[in-house]
């Protein structure tokens, strides 16, 4: 999987960055960054690697004029430019010849530091660099590519044409096992059938693809269905398996919308698979849209006060649940992700308006806590978040 120029863009990586120049070239993958902030010493660049600079001298054509058939020579995919310390915006005479040389140009914003860049466009290109090496992610690929190049007559093209009433993901799971059974095979089995066995209760129709110790569902959903309803259930069914089988998964998710991007599509839901991993989570389900949140809870984990600070918040409705044997706790992220609306909440718990209040001055009295206050509600999302993903 390439982490090529345009992936900068689509993936939203760093705000406010944008390709001026040399577009045709935004296929170019980029294999490593190399930052110069003095071009003095291009001869030491080496071919893939993308140059971040700030364009020091730049507005002197006479000195520069060659400098993109030079880096063109040179095999480098592209330059990253920051206008506002040496030079006010990038040279015409840079980007006629980026367009003539079909060299991208990307512009980059004065208010990102070069550390931050840095760190951004390192960890895909080693995020990439880790899922090609695993054969099990290739292999899948590679199958999608060949059922896709079978011709029209296949089931993925047959789910693409309901696209009108439904919507189409591609959920990539990847297993951890939390001891050395023996009997893993058999754990793995049970697992992805429970998985399986949810997707089916939700979707109009449900594929598998299964190599090693990773398994693709290609699953069909109704559009009037929230994927929000669909991540809750998912995390709920992670948190049973974890329970009782003693093996977790990591979910990587995204939607298909256009079957000639497929595998784009795939290599998304493999970053949000693999992003878990990244940022320590114990299981869970990532979607590719959702990365720059779990980036967050990335920084509040490692700071090792996340731990503390959900367990403080929770614990009473987790001691509560295990002496009764209830779910309150379940209940309050589920009136948390439908926006505390009461008639939404009880719907999907099949349970009575009163019952659910009753539920939630219940919680209240436990926590102290009054649910009208924005502050409180996100200190309790938060807190079930770290809850779901790094500690049970």
């Amino acid at each position: 999987m390439a982490f090529l120029i345009r992936n900068i863009i689509e993936f939203n990586l760093l705000d406010g960055v944008k390709i001026v120049a040399g577009e045709k070239g935004n296929d170019n993958e980029i294999l490593w960054v190399n930052l110069m902030e003095i071009l003095d010493a291009l001869d030491s660049l080496q071919k893939g690697e993308l140059l971040v600079t700030t364009g020091y001298n730049m507005d002197n054509e006479d000195q520069y004029k060659d400098i993109i058939l030079r880096l063109k020579n040179r095999g480098l995919c592209g330059m990253a430019i920051q206008p506002g310390y040496y030079i006010d915006e990038i040279p015409k005479y840079i980007k006629d010849s980026a367009n003539k040389y079909d060299f991208p140009i990307i512009e980059l914003p004065s208010n990102l530091t070069f550390s931050h860049i840095m760190h951004v466009l390192l960890d895909n290109i080693n995020l990439r660099s880790n899922v090609n090496n695993d054969s099990n992610f290739v292999n899948l690929k590679n199958k999608l590519t060949h059922i896709i190049n079978s011709g029209t007559d296949n089931y993925i093209s047959k789910m693409m044409e309901l696209k009108s009433e439904c919507k189409l993901y591609l959920f990539l799971v990847s297993v951890h096992y939390m001891d050395n059974s023996e009997y893993q095979n058999d754990i793995l089995l049970k697992g992805i059938d429970k998985i399986k066995s949810y997707f089916m209760s939700k979707s109009e129709e449900v594929e598998m693809e299964w190599f090693g110790e990773k398994v693709l569902f290609i699953v069909l959903l109704k559009k009037e269905l929230p994927f929000q309803d669909i991540n809750f259930g998912i995390s709920k069914i992670l948190n049973s398996i974890s329970d009782e089988l003693k093996i977790n998964f990591f979910i990587g998710v995204s939607e298909l919308r256009d079957i000639n991007h497929i595998l784009d599509t795939f290599d998304n839901a493999m970053i949000g698979q693999q992003t878990l991993n990244n940022i320590g989570a114990n299981k869970g389900i990532c979607a590719f849209e959702d990365i720059k949140l779990f980036k967050l809870f990335e920084i509040m984990h490692y700071s090792n006060y996340s731990v503390e600070f959900s367990q403080n918040i929770l614990k009473p409705i987790i001691d509560y649940d295990k002496v009764h044997k209830s779910s309150h706790l379940e209940t309050l992220k589920l009136y948390l992700v439908n926006e505390c609306n009461i008639t939404n909440t009880a719907n999907k718990l099949f349970i009575h308006r009163h019952t659910l209040k009753n539920r939630l001055n219940k919680i209240s009295k436990l926590c102290n806590v009054d649910f009208e206050n924005y502050y409180s509600r996100i200190s309790f999302s938060m807190a079930i978040f770290i809850h779901d993903y790094f500690i049970s």
